[in-house]
This record gives C-alpha cells, structure tokens and sequence, in this order.
C-alpha cells in the first residue's frame, strides 16, 4: 500500500477509483461495501465517502445512480478526533463578521440562506424581477455574494428610503426627510459640476475622465456623490448630460460678459482666423468693453467655423455671431485685426464692409503685427539673408527629426564643456522665435560644427556636410552676431506690444526709440559684432578661416543694408493713425502745467479730428466748450496719472462733460493690439488635439470659455448651475 497523504484530498471519477481499489483490497469477491469497511481496517486515516447521488436501500446495499464516486481523504490529530479542510479555515455558513458589517442581512435555512431585510420592507426587487434576497433566499453564502447584493441598484434605493424613514422617525417629520434627501442630491450634483468645472479649466478631456475623477472622489471618502446614482441609468455620467452640465457652466460665465458689453456705452470686437487640428477654419472673436465698474476688459466670445476665407463669408459669420449673441452693433466702434488684405481691404475688406454701416468705426492693424512683418520683410531685398534664414530652419528640422542626432549634439556640448541647448524653430508667424534661435546656435556653435561635420565623415550624411559646409564660412558667423545685436531689442519692443492694456501714446515713441536704438548700431556696432573677430579666430581650429576682407565686405553689402531697412521698414509700418494721435489730446503729460492753454491750436486740431470722425457724439463748438474746463481738471488732478487711468477718469465724468466722456471712452475700447486672439489660438490648440479632433463647435466654444475665462472654482456659483440644470430637467419631462 502507498504511503497515505496527510491532508484531505477530495478525488472524483470511476475510473481512478476502481483501480485504486483493486489495489487496496484483500479478495476480488468482496462486496464494495467491504473493500470500503477492509480499507478503513486497514487505515485509520482514510475515509471514503459516497458522492451526493449515492443511496442505500432496504437490504443494506448501497446503490448509486451514477458510477462516479468521491474519495475523501482526512486527517487525524492527537486526540484521535477526525479535522477536515474545512474546519481548518471555517466552517460552512454565515460569517457573524458578515452579520456587523451588512446589518441588513437576515439568515434562514441555518445559515445556508440569506435574505435582505431593507429589500423585503421595501418591496425592492431587481429589474429582472427575480425574488431572491426577498421571497427566496440566496443560497450562495458567500461574501462576494453579499457584497454584489449591496451594489445594485434595487438596494441602493432600498438604503435611500430607510434613510428618509430614519430622518422622519427622527420627529423632523416627512416633509424635513424629503428636504434633508434633497439636501443631499444638490451636494452631490454640486459636486458633480466641480468636477467637470475642474477638468475643463484644466483642459483635460472630460468625456473620458469625468467618470473616473468621480470614482476616484468616491474612494477619497466623498460620499455624497452616491446620491447621483439614482437607479438603473441614471447616475448624471451620460454624454448627453455631461454636454448639457458643460454647457450651463459656460452660459453661465457668459452671461455677465455679455451684459457688461450691451451695457458698454462702446466696444470693439478682435477677430484673426487659424486652422486647427481638424483641417478647419476657425475664426475667434473677443470683445473689448468697459465693465459697470469702469474697468476695461478684453474677453472671449467664441470660435466660428469658415467654410473659406473670403471677406463675404467673413462678414456674413461675423453678423450672425453677433445677431446670436444680441450685442448691439450700433455700439461697435472699432475693429482690430491682422491686417491681412482680406480684413482692411479699400473696398470690400471687412473693416470696409463694417465700414457701410457704422462710419464712425475705426480699424486698427495689429501693431504686433507691424512689427513681426517689418522685421521679416527687411530680408526681402538681401538674397543672403533669406538663404540664411531657411538654413536656420533647416539645421533645426535636422536635429528634430533624429534622436541620434541629438544625442551626438548633446555629447558634443558635454565634452566641451558648453550649454545643452536645443535647436529652435524659426517661424515669422512667432514673432520671438528669431531671436531665441539665433542665441541657441551662437552659443553652442562650435558644437554645432563639431556634430554636423561628425554626422558628415561617420554616416556619410550628404545633409550634414553641406549644412558643415555653410556653417564654417564668414557670412554665417558674422549673421549670427549681427542678429544677436539687433533681435533682442526688437523682441522687447514685441513683448511691449503683445500686453494687453498698452497705452496707444507710447507706440510712436516706443519704435522712434527703437530706430534711433539700431542707427547707433550702424554707426557703432554691438558688443557681439565686435567680437566677431576674435569669435572667428575661436574658430579656425573647426576650419572656420579669419579674413578681414571678408568681415569688411560683410558690413557693406550685408550688416548696413539690413539695419537701414529695419529703420525704414519700422517707419513704413507705423503710420500715424488720425484717430489715435487726435484721442492723446487728454494726455497730461503733453499740457503745459503753468499755461494749459499752450499750443492750444494743436489741441483745436485734434478736437476737430475728433469731432468730424464721431459726428454723432457732438459739434466742435460743444467739443470746444468742454474742452476749456477739462484740460484745466487734467493739469491738476491727473498730472500724476498715466494716460489710461486719466482716460477711465474723464469716462466717468459723464455728466459734465458728455462728448469728451464718450470720446475717453472710445479710445479706452479701441484694440491696438490682437495679441489676445493669438493666446486663444494656443488655447485651441490644447483644447482640440489629434485625439479630441471631433470635438463639435458647441462643445469646444463651452471649453473654450471655461479655459479662458472662467473663474477661481471659489468664486464661482455651482448653486446657480444646480438650479438652471433642475429646470431643464422639469421642462424635458413637461415636453414629454
């Protein structure tokens, strides 16, 4: 006989069992009832016992009606007292640990049955309308069992219930339990709508993480947000809820935008187009007004989708946009744009076509703008520049398209000794992407060589080498000094332009300080280009060869040239405006303090350039007469004030003086830069990816607006949301 087991083991099946025994039995003739009793003679520890489907009958013999029989093999301990597996672990029933944990469990059958007391007392059945947990009891005592009864839904409305009977027993009465669970629901909704407050300001992709943040807020211990699931589909995680909750938030945050507008005794709209992620023309739109509180705002309105770019199809969306909105557009009085032709085209542009309506708006091109195509466009009439500027481009694409090539860079810069630095794109549509790549490549530039010539001998890089080849000459080195005398102080005047409240005074004073900054140049060249000869005797050990010839032919046919036309393309592109230079008569800093009434034709002059503009506002003789009074009011109490505040002043001043108020309050909305359409482009562009690019125009304006302009989550009011959400609610169940 084989060594016997020392655990239990359960062995099912005719075939194993016969054979096993044969084996154990002392005679072939003896009954199996006796090979069972002479195998318990024989050990102690062995038992074998009849599968379920086993009966005796009347004789004693035991007859199955199933040949497969089921050995069980036990153990003995000290005591001689018979342990099975499972009095090892547990025996088979009812945990009392699962009684405290589920009060609402009741046992039944000894212990082989449970029922649900809250579901019973409820009459909460499934939606299958099976009766077990209430009329028949579950026979699977498990712990998974329980746990999964608890998470329906059938039982979660049973738990809802026994709550408001608690509450009512509590003496606070029914109508207090129904308050008290609405209490609750609003919580959780409230909740709810923080949550996808908190994605969409984030920019993070609400459709598919709105349901795990929930989750997630449920295993932190906020607890409330089970009150949203309300039975069967209804837990406020659907698509079509989560637009419409999306879309009170941004109403919401819209609405006072809108009323400040329409309430603005002026505004100007901002419009420029881009393409997104899509494929798709997107025209944005901001509004720039005065608030209640005399403060100027700039805001986002929203995005509208172009099917072309035409000046009609333009105009026509524009139109609508505002139509929709019912902003009044008798109040618009000035647009700022691009200047692309298609915008302030003569005749039919859309400033032209605005134009035909409201002769008294003003167009105003972007001045960072201006600056961006005065600055690309001195290249135009240098052939070297321009081969200069797609080599940048290219020694970018070149180390952007390879992480072997980077690599090798970054090995190089290490060795060394140099800065890490990474190649930068240059674009002319970013207006400081200039300067940063040039100030990339000189400072790394000997690396730069090393690394192309490097790339050029080892993997026979045809690019590399004629990239080497342009690198190492005179021309490219001396550009790059060149450059880095000249862009930073143009990338500060773009920075200066890009604000958003930039006082339209310091325009012209601002470039005439930048021109005469770049004529000194040519007469006395910066620190880098006079470094320059020492930078290229740096050099001749990567090849890179030292003539004087070359650097005085590079100042005549190259360095003068282009300096020359940044100073006139500076003037070129900022033409006095009429209407800009006849509003800085309210500027303080230009009256004479002892005699306000110096150069008085000057002011005369302005006043009527005003007054033919906006005839609507008032006659010269009216503007004249105002005007006595306040420049004196200016000389006293604004000298200390900077042009904008003196203008928020003479706003507020509507009651005695009524045209000049009006005319403060134009200049005040009049939008000299759109550096804030290009903002809500980055926006779109974190918005609407490659992975969200079926957003629909709605939905993304919803985002959209969140992301901009949407408040701290503390200051906003989710209870107003709560209440508009309940009415649509009650008005789709009214329809229905």
């Amino acid at each position: 006989m084989s060594k016997q087991p020392s655990k239990k083991r359960r062995i099912t099946g005719p075939t194993f069992l016969t054979s096993w025994l044969e084996k154990s039995t002392p005679s072939s003739n003896c009954s199996q009832t006796d090979h069972e009793n002479h195998h318990l003679e024989q050990s102690p520890e062995l038992e074998i016992q009849p599968s379920p489907e086993c009966t005796e009958s009347q004789d004693g013999q035991t007859e199955t009606s199933n040949p497969t029989r089921t050995l069980t093999i036990v153990s003995m301990n000290s005591e001689n007292t018979i342990i099975t597996k499972d009095q090892k672990k547990r025996k088979t029933g009812v945990d009392k640990k699962w009684l405290i944990k589920f009060p609402w469990l009741k046992t039944v059958n000894d212990g082989f049955g449970l029922l649900c007391n809250l579901c019973i007392t409820f009459n909460k059945k499934p939606m299958n309308g099976s009766l077990i947990w209430t009329s028949k009891p579950c026979i699977t005592v498990t712990l998974e069992s329980i746990s999964k009864h608890a998470k329906s839904d059938a039982h979660k409305e049973a738990e809802q219930l026994e709550a408001q009977r608690i509450l009512s027993g509590n003496g606070q009465g029914l109508v207090q339990a129904v308050a008290a669970q609405a209490s609750m629901e609003k919580t959780a909704l409230i909740g709810a709508f923080r949550s996808l407050y908190w994605l969409a300001s984030e920019e993070i992709p609400h459709t598919t993480k709105y349901s795990s943040l929930l989750g997630y807020a449920k295993r932190m211990g906020c607890s409330y947000l089970n009150h949203l699931q309300k039975g069967g589909n209804a837990n406020y995680e659907s698509q079509r809820t989560l637009q419409e909750m999306l879309h009170i938030i941004a109403e919401q945050i819209a609405a006072p935008i809108l009323q400040d507008i329409c309430n603005s005794r002026y505004y100007s709209i901002l419009i420029d187009e881009t393409t997104d992620i899509a494929v798709i023309k997107q025209m944005t739109i901001l509004a720039r007004y005065i608030t209640e509180n005399n403060q100027v705002k700039t805001s986002f309105l929203g995005m509208v989708e172009l099917p072309d770019g035409k000046a009609e199809t333009i105009m026509n969306a524009l139109e609508k946009f505002l139509n929709e909105l019912q902003l009044p557009t008798e109040h618009l009085i000035g647009l700022g744009s691009d200047g692309a032709s298609v915008m302030v085209g003569r005749k039919s542009g859309v400033a032209a076509r605005l134009k035909q309506r409201n002769p008294e708006l003003v167009n105003v091109h972007c001045i960072a703008h201006r600056l961006a195509l005065a600055a690309a466009q001195a290249t135009d009439n240098i052939p070297y520049l321009k081969k200069f500027k797609d080599l940048l481009q290219q020694i970018f694409k070149f180390y952007q398209n390879s992480a072997v090539r980077m690599s090798g860079l970054k090995e190089i810069e290490t060795i060394l000794g140099g800065p890490q630095l990474k190649m930068k794109e240059v674009l002319d549509t970013r207006w400081l992407s200039h300067d940063r790549a040039v100030t990339a490549i000189r400072e790394c530039l000997p690396a730069l060589i090393a690394s192309l010539e490097r790339e050029a001998s080892e993997r026979s890089d045809a690019t590399a080498a004629g990239l080497a080849m342009f690198v190492k000459t005179t021309k490219f080195v001396a550009s790059i000094h060149m450059m880095s005398d000249i862009l930073p102080h143009l990338a500060r005047l773009s920075k200066t332009f890009q604000k958003t409240d930039i006082d339209f005074t310091l325009i012209e004073t601002l470039v005439s300080a930048t021109q005469i900054t770049i004529t000194k140049l040519i007469e006395q060249p910066g620190h880098y280009m006079q470094s320059l000869p020492t930078c290229l005797d740096s050099l001749s050990e990567y090849g890179v060869r030292l003539r004087q010839s070359d650097i005085d032919n590079f100042k005549r046919d190259i360095y003068q040239p282009y300096l020359e036309n940044v100073i006139q393309n500076l003037h070129d592109r900022f033409p006095d405006n009429p209407v800009l230079d006849a509003l800085s008569v309210m500027d303080p800093d230009l009256l004479n303090a002892e005699d306000p009434s110096l150069n008085e034709w000057v002011q005369h002059i302005k006043l009527k350039t005003l007054a033919k503009h906006f005839k609507s506002v008032g006659s010269e003789i009216e503007v004249l007469e105002e005007w006595e009074t306040l420049r004196t009011l200016l000389v006293k109490e604004c000298k200390d004030m900077t042009f904008r505040k003196t203008m928020n002043k003479v706003a507020s001043l509507g009651t005695l003086y009524p045209c000049l108020s009006k005319y403060a309050a134009i200049g005040l909305v009049l939008p000299v830069s759109t550096a804030d359409c290009e903002r809500c482009f980055s926006c779109l562009n974190r918005v609407k990816t490659c992975l969200r690019n079926r957003l629909c125009q709605k939905v993304l304006n919803c985002l959209m607006h969140i992301s901009i302009e949407g408040p701290k989550e503390e200051a906003f009011d989710f209870d107003k949301c709560v209440v508009t959400f309940g009415k649509l609610k009650q008005r789709k169940i009214s329809t229905k």
